[in-house]
């Protein structure tokens, strides 16, 4: 009989294994990218932001998990967060370069892995935001931004 209750547990344990593995979503470049810029920067036809100038956000599937890869050029750095449990912070991070910055523009625009084809201003974009970003510090003001931010940021989680 304790054997049979062993065989029964690694077939159970196998099984719950498997659905898992079937419920992973496969991994994927991202479809879409987002360019946080500064508009004035921006607006004259056939021209391309400087890498210091902009963060691009886009989100792949990797490991079977939907992320927001921010990354930043001019300094360097890559911040990736569950796209499912940390919207927030991804929203977070693109606050502080929006503020950091006189940035207000946000682009979405078909994902390429060539950064400086993602910079040009004739890449088509899909949609476009004009986020004002008043520094006067009310909190108000600053949590209804960072709600916009985070329904943008889902506008890249598409199947």
């Amino acid at each position: 009989l304790h054997h049979v209750v062993e065989i029964e547990t690694s077939t159970m344990n196998d099984l719950a294994r498997e659905i898992v593995d079937l419920s992973r979503q496969p991994d994927r470049p991202s479809q879409f990218a987002l360019v946080v810029s500064e508009r004035a920067r921006f607006h004259f036809r056939n021209e391309q932001l400087h890498h210091s100038d902009a963060m691009i956000v886009h989100a792949p599937i990797e490991n079977g998990t939907s992320i927001l890869h921010i990354v930043s050029y001019e300094p360097y750095y890559s911040f990736k967060y569950d796209a499912n449990s940390n919207i927030g912070g991804a929203a977070a991070c693109v606050y502080g370069f929006l503020t950091k910055t006189s940035g207000n523009y946000i682009r979405l625009v078909g994902y390429s892995e060539d950064v400086d084809d993602l910079l040009r201003s004739d890449s088509p974009a899909i949609s476009e935001w004009n986020i004002s970003m008043n520094r006067s510090g009310d909190p108000d003001a600053m949590i209804k931004r960072l709600q916009m931010l985070q329904q943008i940021l889902k506008s890249l989680l598409v199947m």
